[in-house]
């Protein structure tokens, strides 16, 4: 695989490797790769968020976190914002964020990452009032 590798190919190649327990070493080796590729690599990269693979979520996680600037924030932060991307994607993801310089912290990012509607409300307890 080279810097002329195509969409497909890459997606090809990465589908290998889906599921496979990699060394870190291998896993630094991948990224290396992805990073040589440039910016073809990137869309695939932000699809393996949810891809719901540990495999494929350390490879674009390692990768995104030496991207060269500009650092793809817009995409990630509509990640967060994607009911399909599981719980652990949008961890990374806020890990990345936090890395190119935002606070995962703050609202406007954390509130990004959660829903709601996903927890559901209890009744508070009637004795002396909702707190009590």
């Amino acid at each position: 695989m080279g810097d002329g590798e195509s969409e497909p190919e890459i997606r090809e190649w990465l589908e290998e490797l889906r599921g496979i327990d990699l060394a870190d070493s291998e896993v630094e080796a991948a990224a290396d790769r992805l990073l040589a590729i440039g910016t073809a690599a990137l869309p695939v990269l932000l699809d393996m968020y949810s891809q719901q693979d540990e495999t494929l979520l350390a490879l674009a996680t390692q990768a995104l976190k030496r991207w060269p600037a500009p650092h793809p924030i817009e995409p990630l932060i509509a990640l967060l914002r994607d009911p399909t991307v599981d719980d652990m994607a949008k961890a990374l993801i806020l890990i990345l964020l936090e890395g190119y310089g935002l606070d995962p912290t703050s609202p406007e990012v954390f509130g990004l990452s959660i829903n709601l509607e996903d927890y559901p409300l209890r009744r508070p307890p009637v004795m002396g009032g909702p707190w009590s």
